[in-house]
């Protein structure tokens, strides 16, 4: 647990624009990540990116050290001053609590938030892809992702409008309700996904956009199995970035969430949305962006006299709900500990594997040994039955007497960790010491939770 590192730009921390300075372009993420592992000198590396956040969860490689990863990664970013003001970081044990607590949407703008486990699971399976992944980062992250399932099926801080999504799909659906006619929503992404399979379970038109019009028709037919409670969901229109661009259609509401590097519509088409909207239903459209960065620019959005929506009043709403939930969060929390301590206890464990079977080891022979001697001396006499059944005493009476070492040895592991350990063995057996130092591919730092 030692060797690892969560830098983050969050919401609780930083606005909306400040994540979108930090967050990877989709187009050359696999490239940075590859760059920023080396140039850190990171053993592992993943990159975690939403609507609310932009994380870096790294463990350092031989030679290296996490504070020295941590400030070049924060070099690399902004220049250390600037990052220190956006960013923060988490290191060992601190740094595993924290991603307990992502993946079960308790460190959420809206606790209790189930799409950050997903995208959890993405982005683990990114640099899976890019090859930027270590086993000792991996064994955490799957860890947390277990926490985080058993915090939503134990507990009801999961229940109800949870998630971000679900925010604006309560808004599209008041505005729709409001001044009847289609939603638009630009972009596939996990959060428009959700938004389409509410939106037409409440049998609210659709016109899915994208970049590249397949991938609309995708999600319009996965999701084309919904009924709705007047009947099976209306059908959804299709169209194509560039098309929805030059011949925007006419709807009540428009959901923006890509992952394009800058605004995807300008003020001309903006002007154009106006223009339809309000000749169709009366009135122009609320613009609802839930991209990182902006994909539709407050200004050109205030100039074409639209209401719009951004990450940072989505995050006001979702904090409405927190005093409510804080009981609920309160029973996840027991659960993340329970969770935490278990894998702790696991890790350390693992760690004095090799020096609880080298003492095992050790007890037998000494004790083989003594007992090869006595048969050869006082013991000489004896029949083969009766040697093998002293041998067969000797084997147990061996694994009790190491028996007290060993709990002794896998309780230090756990409440102090190994230095401990590694204390023990120099004044216990120096050779097993020398042993576990020449198996150990690496010395990690052994830093607690810090915060900058």
């Amino acid at each position: 647990m030692d060797n690892c590192c969560v830098v983050a730009a969050t919401w609780r921390y930083a606005s909306a624009e400040e994540i979108a300075r930090y967050t990877l372009p989709d187009e050359r993420r696999t490239a940075e990540m590859r760059r920023l592992k080396q140039r850190i000198g990171a053993q592992g590396l993943i990159y975690l990116a939403t609507c609310n956040r932009a994380a870096f969860i790294f463990s350092a490689e031989p030679g290296a050290t996490l504070a020295s990863c941590r400030r070049e990664l924060l070099r690399l970013l902004a220049g250390e001053g600037a990052a220190r003001r956006v960013f923060r970081s988490w290191e060992g044990e601190g740094a595993v609590e924290h991603l307990y607590l992502v993946a079960a949407g308790l460190d959420s703008a809206q606790p209790g938030e189930r799409e950050i486990r997903g995208q959890l699971r993405d982005a683990l399976e990114d640099a899976t892809a890019s090859g930027t992944v270590d086993p000792e980062l991996r064994r955490v992250v799957e860890s947390a992702l277990r926490a985080g399932k058993r915090v939503h099926r134990e507990t009801g801080v999961g229940a109800g409008r949870t998630s971000l999504s679900e925010i604006a799909a309560d808004l599209l659906t008041e505005r729709a309700a409001d001044n009847p006619g289609p939603v638009a929503l630009v972009g596939v992404a996990a959060m428009t996904e959700t938004c389409t399979e509410r939106l037409r379970s409440r049998g609210i038109p659709l016109v899915l956009v994208n970049r590249t019009r397949s991938k609309a028709e995708d999600l319009a037919e996965r999701t084309g199995g919904t009924a709705t409670s007047n009947g099976p969901a209306k059908a959804v229109e299709t169209m194509s970035l560039d098309q929805f661009r030059s011949e925007p259609a006419a709807v009540t509401a428009a959901l923006f969430s890509t992952g394009a590097p800058g605004p995807v519509v300008d003020r001309r088409s903006l002007l154009d949305l106006a223009a339809k909207s309000r000749a169709g239903f009366g009135a122009p459209p609320l613009v609802i962006d839930m991209a990182i960065p902006a994909d539709v620019a407050p200004g050109d959005a205030e100039a074409a006299g639209l209401e719009r929506i951004g990450m940072d009043r989505i995050n006001e709403l979702a904090q409405q709900t927190l005093r409510d939930r804080r009981e609920r969060t309160a029973e996840a929390r027991v659960l993340i500990d329970e969770e935490l301590n278990a894998y702790r206890e696991a890790m350390a464990s693992r760690s004095v594997a090799g020096a609880i079977r080298a003492i095992g080891a050790k007890y037998q022979d000494s004790l083989g040994a003594n007992l090869d001697r006595l048969l050869q001396s006082d013991l000489k006499g004896l029949s083969e039955a009766e040697r093998e059944a002293l041998r067969e005493w000797t084997a147990v009476m061996a694994k009790r007497l190491s028996h007290l070492p060993v709990v002794g040895l896998r309780a230090v592991a756990i409440e102090i960790g190994q230095d401990g350990v590694d204390a023990f063995l120099a004044a216990a057996a120096p050779e097993l010491l020398e042993q576990r130092r020449a198996d150990r591919p690496s010395e990690p730092s052994t830093h607690g939770t810090a915060g900058e």
